[in-house]
């Protein structure tokens, strides 16, 4: 047989494998297309998407599958680029070692992919002494950044409203021993704020649904 292309002869499976595996920030796409005898891998070009390694998580709607794993869906498109550059420079400690290996060109496309999400978050199981007392904490404390209930957000907070209780309590618990960095805005708020407060806030913004009718929302401040 004459060779017709740089496809023939086909790559063995050694080099197959070592092309799928190549630490390239996502799988290449392999199709078994028969061309004679030859094997094709696409160019990266055409590799797969770039939220594939975030989907077992957050799921393809920004929902996120586990309690303790943020939901993603609607979140400003800016701060998820700015938590997932804290991941990658090794600025907030990540949960999984995936979190570092985020690829810089990938960045903008996975933040915008969530950003976009409109799916709303499930309804959780509260503590309905808690929520009241969150609630007047939250005046307090929070409601100048988390305005309305957590439904929008000023001053680089992220949206709060519906997200997982134990996500809330874990990352404010981080924030209070110092395991994350505090912006510099928060550090008198979580100086005051013993843990059974923020236990309190976290119950709070677990009960809010995510969007509100507006005849029910209260006024933004």
């Amino acid at each position: 047989m004459s060779r017709r292309d740089d496809t023939y002869p086909p790559p063995s499976a050694k080099a197959v494998t070592a092309r799928l595996e190549a630490p390239d920030g996502n799988r290449r796409l392999l199709t078994g297309l028969l061309c004679g005898a030859a094997l094709v891998l696409l160019p990266p070009a055409m590799a797969a998407s770039p939220i594939e390694n975030c989907i077992d998580c957050h799921g393809t709607d920004g929902v996120a599958a586990e309690d303790d794993t943020p939901h993603l869906n609607g979140q400003p498109e800016h701060l998820l680029v700015g938590m997932m550059n804290a991941f990658r420079e090794g600025r907030r400690p990540p949960k999984i070692l995936m979190h570092r290996e985020i690829r810089d060109a990938n960045v903008e496309p996975i933040a915008a992919h969530y950003a976009r999400q409109t799916a709303q978050r499930p309804r959780q199981t509260v503590n309905p002494e808690l929520v009241e007392r969150g609630e007047l904490l939250h005046w307090r404390h929070c409601a100048d950044c988390h305005m309305d209930s957590g439904r929008a957000s000023e001053k680089e907070a992220p949206l709060t409203a519906g997200q997982n209780l134990d996500y809330l309590i874990n990352q404010a618990r981080a924030f209070k021993t110092g395991a994350r960095a505090l912006p510099a805005m928060t550090e008198r708020i979580f100086r005051e704020l013993k843990e059974d407060d923020l236990v309190a806030i976290a119950h709070f913004y677990a009960a809010q649904a995510q969007l509100a009718p507006k005849e029910g929302r209260r006024r933004r401040r």
